[in-house]
């Protein structure tokens, strides 16, 4: 699970590298912030698009 500052930078990275190295991806929308309210929201749509990454409530992200 990542959780974190700068959405479209950081958690962006960090998830592609978990992903290309096989790990599940969890990202809680709730949990991460962008600097840029549209390009974190398009971050979080490539992570649950192109790596299969669960983005949802803290609450409700499985591994």
């Amino acid at each position: 699970m990542l959780i974190g500052q700068v959405t479209e930078q950081c958690i962006l990275y960090s998830a592609l590298d978990a992903y290309v190295r096989h790990f599940s991806v969890a990202v809680p929308a709730d949990a991460v912030a962008g600097i840029h309210p549209e390009m974190a929201n398009c971050a979080l749509r490539m992570m649950q698009r192109n790596m299969q990454a669960d983005v949802a409530c803290a609450e409700d992200c499985e591994l």
